[in-house]
């Protein structure tokens, strides 16, 4: 059996000048996507980087055979169509699944409302699925999944988690699972099977309790990113600007995850931990106005350790206020509102939305550093306000949902700082932009008005935008 390769882009140190350290992380993404959670299972020749052409600006940059990217450059949006729908010139989008009404006539299942973050998985005959978590609570939540033929033609929709409550983000495996969290004090992560109605019946849904996996901790759970190259599995927790809320990792024992290629973990056995920058002092905000020697996108990239979290099996939001209440200090730093999460060639990139930030992780050299601040900077060069949801793609565009802002999504140029709008919508003010997920021949790319036009969990939309050309 071969050995998974890491990112041979990834062996030198990162610099710590600024202009060279931009460039480096540049260049993660510009190297080719084999090295992602698709080469799980693909042999080391499978892994190989391409290297990128000499680039010509503006993060325009040409591949092997004349292949570039859709999102390194576009045009400004165009007029809305009649969904309120604002894109580029070349890409079309369509509705795929409003919530409360049946997406498909072969199912009895009618799309869920609140819909949130989501992901694509591969069909045999070159179909795919694209998940849907349910944001809804007192039980209302869950996973819905849309299924596609090959054309893009929905043809079925079913449930794969019912249930649950505030089921927010998550992430995708290597292993074609869905990870979903739900995102109150007590939340878990679910493990769900996107593929349940391989075998079901219409009107019958077999396995719909995914399943729970409380040693990934009980909080505010937002989004999961896997490295499958060191093992481990990263988490956001969503507790707000006052909740204190921290970056965690779990990492598998060699029992729960043993070394060989393609091998699935159990995620039963293991160590819950929080970040811990070893620059700062424990429980403040590393990037807080008032805070001296505050981590700005200047600041060189901050050594961090990873420290167990007390009590693991309890709510980590109380077992942090218990220990204050006793006059000790949690570990770990606040990050406040931490969204949207993706793991990409050796780093993780995660939000914090109340403040605007992206920050990256590079978990080779375990440093932090903040590479997106949409407080500073001229406000014309960038357009992400409130930034959520996030994904790369195979190509390594940087792709961020707006929680609230003007609703758009934007795409994130790291050798520059900017941000061009990629999509706006038009009407739907009392909504969000969730969903992000790319189908896995890289030719549409899917999203959610959370709320609709109406503001309302019931008037959920799923959009579908096809792309002028893949993104892979």
């Amino acid at each position: 059996m071969s050995r998974q390769p890491n990112p041979p882009v990834l062996n030198a140190p990162v610099p710590l000048d600024m202009p060279r350290r931009r460039e480096f992380l540049r260049q993660t993404f510009i190297t080719a996507g084999a090295i992602s959670l698709g080469s799980f299972l693909a042999d080391d020749s499978a892994a190989a980087v391409l290297k990128p052409e000499h680039g010509h600006g503006h993060g325009h940059w040409p591949w092997p055979g004349g292949r570039f990217s859709p999102f390194s450059k576009f045009s400004e949006l165009q007029p809305p169509n009649a969904d309120g729908v604002m894109l580029p010139r070349g890409f079309h989008a369509r509705v795929v699944a409003r919530s409360s009404q049946r997406p498909s006539a072969a199912s009895t299942y009618s799309w869920h409302g609140a819909p949130d973050g989501g992901a694509t998985f591969a069909t045999r005959g070159g179909g795919w699925v694209y998940v849907s978590n349910a944001e809804l609570h007192d039980g209302a939540g869950g996973v819905g999944a849309l299924r596609f033929d090959r054309f893009g033609t929905v043809i079925d929709a079913y449930p794969i988690l019912l249930g649950t409550s505030v089921n927010c983000a998550g992430g995708p495996t290597p292993w074609n699972t869905w990870l979903s969290c739900e995102e109150h004090a007590s939340g878990l992560v679910w493990e769900c099977d996107p593929y349940v109605a391989n075998g079901h019946r219409p009107g019958r849904y077999p396995d719909t309790d995914g399943r729970s996996l409380p040693a990934l901790g009980l909080f505010e759970h937002e989004a999961v990113a896997v490295d499958p190259f060191q093992r481990v599995l990263y988490m956001t927790e969503d507790a707000g600007s006052g909740g204190g809320g921290r970056v965690y990792r779990f990492v598998p024992t060699h029992r729960d995850w043993p070394p060989g290629r393609g091998v699935r973990p159990k995620l039963r056995d293991g160590r819950l931990q929080v970040l811990r920058i070893k620059t700062f002092a424990d429980d403040v905000d590393p990037s807080a106005l008032d805070l001296a020697g505050r981590i700005t996108v200047d600041t060189p990239p901050q050594p961090v350790e990873w420290v167990d979290a007390l009590e693991p099996n309890q709510p980590q939001r109380a077992v942090r206020d218990s220990y204050r209440a006793a006059g000790t200090t949690p570990p770990g730093q606040h990050f406040p509102k931490a969204e949207g999460m993706w793991f990409f060639n050796g780093i993780v990139y995660f939000v914090t939305s109340f403040n605007q930030r992206i920050w990256a992780y590079d978990t080779h050299h375990s440093t932090l550093e903040l590479i997106y601040d949409g407080n500073v900077g001229d406000k014309s060069k960038h357009s992400i306000d409130e930034p959520d949801n996030l994904i790369v793609s195979p190509l390594g565009d940087i792709l961020v949902a707006e929680d609230s802002g003007n609703l758009e999504i934007g795409v994130l140029r790291l050798h520059d700082g900017t941000s061009q709008p990629l999509m706006r919508l038009i009407g739907h003010d009392d909504s969000e932009v969730t969903g992000l997920a790319l189908s896995p021949d890289g030719r549409r790319l899917y999203f959610s008005s959370q709320r609709g036009e109406t503001g309302h969990d019931e008037d959920g939309i799923t959009f579908e935008v096809t792309l002028p050309f893949p993104a892979k």
